[in-house]
């Protein structure tokens, strides 16, 4: 798992001490999600949060977590670049790419996929920032060395043999 800035802006933004601490809430909710830890994963979610998935679903809290459980978000590696971030009141914005690999029964399972994401974290009453809106769009797949084509299904590029 790795994260880096985009610019040197973004760099002297995360200085600010509400986006030094949502970075770090979204790193350990990343290496939760590495270990499929689900209780560590979950306790990062706002209670009502809402996901734009990248399978192009929207989802609620329950729906995230039953998606958790299942082995439907579980990634060998995450690696993020972070090109905005910005404090709004009671809420962060982070904006940039990932390139993620999942695995088990995640979408794209064994390949390499470059996602754009929105993340939207709001500090809680009880002084925890959790991650309340999120938005990830799959930008691309890169496919196994044997998988020779891809195809667009309606929802999702799937890798053919």
């Amino acid at each position: 798992m790795t994260e880096e800035f985009a610019t040197e802006e973004v760099a002297e933004a995360a200085k600010d001490a509400a986006i030094t601490a949502v970075l770090a809430a979204r790193r350990a909710g990343l290496a939760a999600a590495l270990t499929h830890d689900a209780d560590a994963w979950a306790a990062g979610l706002a209670a009502d949060v809402v996901v734009n998935t990248p399978g192009n679903a929207v989802a609620r809290r329950e729906w995230v977590i039953r998606f958790f459980e299942a082995g439907m978000i579980s990634y060998d590696s995450v690696d993020s670049i972070i090109e905005f971030a910005e404090t709004r009141g009671n809420l962060v914005v982070l904006m940039g790419a990932e390139v993620v690999t999942p695995k088990d029964a995640t979408r794209h399972a064994g390949q390499t996929v470059h996602r754009r994401f929105t993340d939207v974290w709001r500090k809680e009453d009880d002084g925890v920032w959790r991650l309340t809106i999120r938005q990830a769009t799959d930008i691309s797949v890169t496919c196994l060395e044997d998988s020779l084509t891809r195809r667009w299904s309606g929802r999702a590029v799937e890798c053919l043999d």
